[in-house]
C-alpha cells in the first residue's frame, strides 16, 4: 500500500505541473485542424469587460472563459493562445503599472512570488481544467513585469513556482498558455485586474460611445505550437464577442 508522503508527493506533482491551463481558458472546436487530431474543446463562455462604462476613463479588467473538453481521439494543441481584442479606441499600456524587473531565470527560480515586489502584484484570478483524467483547480497571482504580464499559479496560497505571460499589442491582450504537449485541458479561467494599481493608470475606455450604448470586446482562440506570443497555428481561430455597456 503507497504510504500518505507518496500519495502527497504524488498530489503536489499533479498541482505544479497542471498550472498550464491557467488563463487561456478554452478555444473553440472549429472542424478540421492544420495538424492531424490537434484541436481545441468548444468553448461555452467569453467575457472582456471593463469595470466603468464611462468614456475616456480609467478602467480595470474583468476577463472569463468556459468551455468544454476535446472530443475523443482529439488532443488538446501543444500550447492555448487567446487574443483579447478591447473595442477600438481603447489605450491599454501594461507599461505604465508599478513593475518588477527580476529577470525570466530569477522568476523561474524563486517564482513571481518571491522575485517580485508586493507592489507589483496587480490583480488576482482562477484556473480550472483537466490534468490525466483528475480536475485541477488554481489559483492566479497576476504580476508586472517589464512591460508585461506574468500569471502565476498558487495552490493553497502557496507559490508552485510556476507562470505564463501576457503580452499587449495596440489595444490587444495576448495570452498563449503550454498545455503540456496536450496533457491539460482547460475548462474555465477568470482573472481581474484593478483600475489604478498603486495609483497608476494603465486602461483608458474608448473617447466615445456608440449610439447603440454598447462597445464590443472580441476573443480570438486558437491552438498554438508552441507557448509563444508568435507561435505557428495549430488550429484554425475562431471569434467569440461580447457586448459591454457603455455611456
Amino acid at each position: 500500500m503507497a504510504s500518505r508522503a507518496s500519495h502527497d508527493c504524488a498530489r503536489r506533482l499533479r498541482r505544479a505541473v497542471g498550472f498550464s491551463l491557467l488563463i487561456a481558458g478554452v478555444v473553440p472546436a472549429v472542424g478540421a485542424t492544420a495538424n492531424s487530431g490537434v484541436g481545441i474543446g468548444a468553448a461555452t463562455g467569453f467575457r472582456a469587460r471593463f469595470t466603468t462604462d464611462h468614456t475616456a476613463a480609467p478602467s480595470g479588467l474583468v476577463l472569463n472563459t468556459s468551455g468544454r473538453l476535446p472530443a475523443p481521439g482529439v488532443l488538446e494543441a501543444p500550447a492555448v493562445r487567446q487574443t483579447v481584442i478591447l473595442p477600438q479606441g481603447t489605450q491599454l499600456r501594461l507599461g505604465r503599472l508599478p513593475q518588477c524587473h527580476a529577470s525570466d531565470a530569477a522568476i523561474a527560480a524563486e517564482g513571481a512570488e518571491g522575485a517580485c515586489p508586493r507592489s507589483s502584484r496587480v490583480g488576482s484570478g482562477q484556473a480550472d481544467g483537466v490534468l490525466a483524467g483528475s480536475s485541477a483547480d488554481f489559483a492566479l497571482a497576476i504580476y508586472a513585469v517589464r512591460g508585461h504580464l506574468v500569471f502565476a499559479a498558487e495552490q493553497g496560497h502557496k507559490p508552485l513556482k510556476q507562470s505564463f505571460t501576457g503580452v499587449s499589442k495596440g489595444h490587444t491582450l495576448i495570452l498563449t498558455v503550454p498545455t503540456l504537449d496536450g496533457r491539460i485541458t482547460p475548462t474555465s479561467f477568470a482573472a481581474t485586474i484593478a483600475a489604478r494599481p498603486g495609483g497608476r493608470r494603465w486602461l483608458l475606455t474608448p473617447p466615445t460611445c456608440p449610439s447603440s450604448g454598447h462597445w464590443r470586446t472580441a476573443g480570438r482562440f486558437q491552438g498554438a505550437s508552441a507557448a509563444t506570443p508568435t507561435a505557428a497555428a495549430d488550429t484554425p481561430a475562431r471569434t467569440l464577442y461580447e457586448r459591454v455597456p457603455c455611456r
